[in-house]
């Protein structure tokens, strides 16, 4: 499970890439990460051709990493409609509900809701229980100086193109309103709202402070319903393309606010409909693990020991155990070299307390055609395994982590012809799966079924998502969610809820998962011939190849004959977004809890699957140790 940065983070990609010629003299381009590419692989000639590209820095421990995202010859244009796109939904009475916030990620307008924050400042928002009991949207910040938080809640539904999004429009309405509480009382907070031309700049206009529109002009322990005239809109805001409704922390200081029964009414003071209660789906669900140290764990007594205990202390029901074996070619066939003596006590002693071992392997490379051979040599050789393994010394199933996204090529030309060998290889080895009795699960990342920043398929084949056409294949799929917050526009449920729709008619089932792994932040760039910041230097070496060098801010690179590119834009991934790794127990149980109570609804949903054993269990023995 290498590059968790690149593959979490798909969905970012934002660039644009044109040349200008550098001639200066300046610090040497070997000082600083560089990345070496055929422009083949992009469906161009010359470095001249480019007129775009986006490249991600990962700020690792032993230095900066560089990776190259897009390059094209020219930046995608997305096309903006002309004309009003707002309209007035379906109410009865005098009220339009957007939310309850009791559950649910989408509002009734198709709107997501996430937090925002300037660092040092930090934000988070879920739907909770408040402390009288009631589920509504929380809200958690500390607001420091230089920085800023809050929350947005959109009237719309921003996953869709710009050619399809339908705003509020708002005309028929004179009131917004919505039930509001703190959590000890006394907190600021201020009202801000975009319409389409000030969601597009990504940006907002003051309405007022929250506390203006209650009757005791004061954020109290106890709930106040707001009402915001919205003849106090400010002038230039477009009623008829109203966006999203927007929150920001007042003062330096940390808190909780809640906010539910959010809605647009024709006058004051009128019911807002009660909430109906949620269903509740009860099932037993799965833990997974995935484990990679086979050969280290099968050897020694005492790691064994560590692992069955740590199984059944944390629930472990399915374990993914990579096969520790070599594989070579003789006479144009792979031949598997496995000790398998050495995993059969281990598997035994795991199906003793009832965990399920799966076969797991997975490599960038494997599905590519040439590679074929050798995952299906060793699936026979997993299945000659259990033929003569008795019942208690058996795998249930094959698991397969190949990434090709990993591949540097693979966002160029050569992508639907990547994606083609791909999903042979998954047919070819579902077919000995099924033959032999076995289950065939593999793992994929969240954006198989996403847009890029341009709305367009991040991954599809044939016009159609590449989830999707993975889940006909196999019995099962772990989607790679890595996320450290449940709800909101970038959280674990977003990211599931598509696949587990489509495998529930399939009949298929799902593991959501999490990771423990320490990841580096990161930092996606996007270039142009002109911006200020950092700097991309393109230097061509021979034939197709060119070398591509970052040079952060304040800093220059130079080479006779290259091409300097000027940043146009910067966006901060930070790992604490990505993997649990420097946050507490408590903050994986209670996304997993959200997760689950929001994602049991759907038959295809299995359980977790945890990223990875040898990571999880010193992070919660370090978890212990701070204590």
């Amino acid at each position: 499970m290498s590059s968790e940065i690149r593959k979490s983070n798909f969905k970012l990609l934002v660039s644009t890439f044109a040349f200008i010629l550098f001639s200066s003299g300046a610090v040497h381009a070997e000082t600083f990460p560089s990345k070496e590419i055929s422009l083949a692989d992009w469906g161009l000639k010359n470095p001249s051709e480019i007129g775009y590209a986006s490249i991600g820095v990962l700020h690792k421990k032993e230095g900066d990493e560089l990776i190259i995202y897009d390059i094209r010859k020219q930046r995608p244009v997305v096309k903006e409609p002309k004309g009003p796109r707002g309209r007035t939904p379906s109410f009865k009475g005098d009220v339009f509900l957007v939310s309850h916030f009791n559950h649910g990620n989408v509002n009734r307008l198709g709107g997501y809701f996430n937090g925002f924050a300037k660092i040092p400042s930090k934000s988070s928002v879920a739907i909770k229980k408040t402390p009288d009991g009631v589920s509504a949207l929380a809200y958690s910040y500390a607001n420091a100086t230089p920085g800023f938080s809050g929350f947005w809640i959109h009237l719309f539904n921003f996953k869709t193109s710009p050619a399809e999004r339908v705003f509020l429009d708002a005309t028929p309405f004179k009131y917004l309103t919505f039930s509001i509480r703190g959590e000890k009382g006394g907190e600021k907070l201020l009202l801000q709202i975009a319409d389409r031309a000030w969601e597009k700049k990504e940006d907002s206009l003051m309405v007022g402070d929250v506390i203006s529109f209650l009757p005791s002009v004061k954020i109290e322990r106890s709930w106040q319903q707001a009402w915001v005239p919205l003849s106090k809109l400010p002038r230039g805001l477009d009623r008829k393309e109203l966006a999203s409704i927007v929150f920001k922390a007042k003062g330096n200081r940390c808190g909780r606010i809640f906010v539910k029964d959010l809605a647009f009414t024709k006058k004051r003071d009128v019911q807002i409909p009660s909430a109906k209660a949620k269903k509740v789906f009860p099932r037993s669900l799965s833990k997974a693990m995935w484990l990679w140290e086979t050969e280290k764990i099968s050897e020694n007594h005492e790691e064994q020991k560590r692992l069955l205990t740590f199984c059944k202390t944390q629930g472990i029901t399915d374990l993914f155990v990579q096969i520790p074996y070599k594989a070579a070619k003789e006479n144009g066939k792979w031949k598997i070299l496995w000790d398998s003596s050495k995993i059969k006590p281990l598997i035994s002693k795991l199906r003793k307390i009832g965990v399920k071992v799966h076969a797991l392997d997975g490599d960038p490379l494997f599905p590519l055609k040439e590679w074929h051979g050798r995952v299906t040599a060793l699936i026979e050789r997993i299945i000659q395994y259990n033929k003569k393994a008795s019942p208690q010394e058996r795998f249930i199933g094959i698991r397969y982590d190949n990434e090709p996204y990993l591949l540097p090529h693979f966002g160029g030309i050569q992508k639907e012809h990547i994606l083609k060998q791909y999903l042979e290889l998954l047919e070819k080895s579902h077919a000995l799966a099924r033959k032999a009795g076995l289950s065939f699960g593999v793992d994929i990342p969240f954006w198989f079924d996403g847009l890029n920043e341009f709305f367009e398929p991040a991954a599809a084949f044939e016009g159609r998502p590449l989830s999707e056409r993975i889940i006909d294949i196999v019995d099962n799929i772990g989607i790679m969610d890595y996320r450290t917050l449940a709800y909101g526009a970038d959280g674990t449920i977003v990211h599931a809820t598509d696949e587990l729709e489509y495998a529930a008619k399939q009949g298929k089932t799902v593991f959501i998962g999490l990771e423990t792994v320490w990841l580096p932040n990161e930092t996606i760039f996007e270039f142009g011939p002109k911006g200020s910041g950092s700097r991309l230097l393109i230097e061509k070496i021979e034939g197709s190849k060119v070398r591509l060098t970052w040079s952060p801010e304040g800093k220059q690179v130079a080479s006779k004959g290259a091409f300097l590119l000027r940043q146009t834009r910067s966006v901060q991934v930070p790992s604490s977004q990505l993997t649990f790794n420097q946050k507490k127990l408590k903050d994986l149980e209670e996304t997993m809890r959200q997760t689950e109570e929001e994602l049991r609804q759907f038959p295809s949903f299995r359980g977790f699957v945890i990223h990875s054993y040898e990571s999880y269990r010193s992070w919660l023995d370090r978890q212990r140790g701070e204590r």
